[in-house]
């Protein structure tokens, strides 16, 4: 039976929707699932021929940007925390955790937070209750203190159990809210996509994105409360921002904003503060909903046909790459990752193309370079 709640932005078929399985995202799947033409491939297949192209947009320059945007992402181990296990004596001296801040009015304290988030760098922040549909079912459990890079070194290099990233997912009791953020991605950079600039604008929103969640778990730790920092792991991001209020799904499966579109990144910090939570933007997500019935730029800057263009939204799953059970424009990831293995990092073509970027200048990479 399908469902519409009141105030829900979403049609759900809950006899056929599931808690998604993290292993079957492709950044997984491509380690384990043999049937695809991208198996046991990564992004640095290609670069070495980039380079030597000499094609714009594709130098070592650019390539070097990329990397170094993703240096706190991957180095940083306090980024993806789920407790704090020590006492950091930074010159306070204070045991931060041994009481917790007394809150009398909820409305008011959420306004703290909300500008705590944005003081570390978020550029727009909402609060949603934990929706136990959005959290994954099993994935991939960094260990505590341990940076990206080397806990999923075993799993990058291909030699990692299946086990390793299909562990359960469950959130501790009273972990029922979630502050989801998102991060800017430069307008300049996307505009080139698919060059590396375009790629780069993700990698550093990444970087920030750990940045921003270290800082803000530890002020909410501070506070006496728990916090769980998260990326792209633990829960599906977009549902969780929508539930927010955030934006609106959009026909290139990505979360689309009313002020920057989709040329966002998402995080959330899950807490047990008893912050007030947001609505669903209803007024947007109709808009959108509209609007992408009759716009297909997204599709039609797709450089391998990966997204619809199929006026309505449907209940079917392109891949099992796709968590089937909601109606919805569902994107052919398989086809988007292999043009990332050809391109040598994502795309970000779907993303430059959409109107809601408001983008009103599209460069090239050497304009991009130039403009300073």
């Amino acid at each position: 039976m399908v469902k519409e709640k009141e105030k829900n932005p979403y049609e759900i078929n809950d006899k056929v929707y599931k808690r998604f399985k993290q292993k079957n995202n492709m950044l997984f799947r491509r380690l384990w699932d043999k049937s695809l033409s991208t198996y046991h491939q990564m992004i640095d297949t290609n670069i070495e021929k980039h380079i030597e192209s000499k094609k714009d947009g594709y130098s070592r320059i650019d390539f070097a940007l990329v990397a170094a945007g993703w240096t706190v992402y991957e180095r940083f181990p306090y980024a993806f925390t789920w407790e704090r296990k020590d006492l950091m004596d930074i010159g306070y001296g204070v045991n931060w955790m041994k009481s917790k801040y007394i809150i009398e009015n909820s409305k008011s304290f959420t306004n703290y937070i909300k500008r705590a988030a944005k003081f570390y760098g978020a550029s727009l922040v909402g609060v949603a209750n934990v929706n136990a549909k959005w959290i994954y079912k099993t994935g991939f459990k960094r260990p505590d203190q341990t940076s990206e890079a080397e806990a999923k070194k075993e799993v990058r290099g291909g030699k990692a159990a299946n086990s390793m990233y299909d562990q359960p997912i469950n959130l501790p009791n009273g972990i029922n809210k979630a502050i989801v953020m998102a991060i800017e991605m430069d307008q300049d950079a996307i505009s080139t996509a698919p060059a590396q600039p375009a790629a780069a604008a993700s990698a550093i929103a990444y970087s920030k994105m750990a940045f921003i969640i270290s800082c803000l778990g530890e002020f909410i730790r501070n506070l006496g409360y728990r916090a769980i920092q998260c990326g792209n792991d633990t829960a599906l991001s977009i549902p969780l921002a929508i539930d927010a209020g955030l934006g609106a799904l959009g026909r290139n499966g990505l979360l689309l904003t009313p002020e920057l579109g989709p040329r966002v990144r998402i995080c959330k910090v899950f807490t047990d503060m008893p912050l007030i939570s947001d609505d669903p933007n209803q007024e947007f997500i109709a808009k959108v909903n509209n609007y992408c019935k009759n716009c297909s730029k997204c599709a039609e800057a797709c450089e391998t046909n990966a997204i619809t263009k199929e006026e309505d939204p449907t209940f079917k799953p392109a891949t099992i790459s796709n968590n089937p059970g909601v109606k919805k424009y569902y994107v052919d990831v398989e086809k988007c990752f292999e043009y990332w293995i050809e391109n040598s990092s994502d795309c970000g073509n779907c993303i430059a193309a959409c109107p809601f970027s408001k983008i009103v200048k599209y460069l090239t990479p050497n304009e991009f370079w130039s403009k300073i």
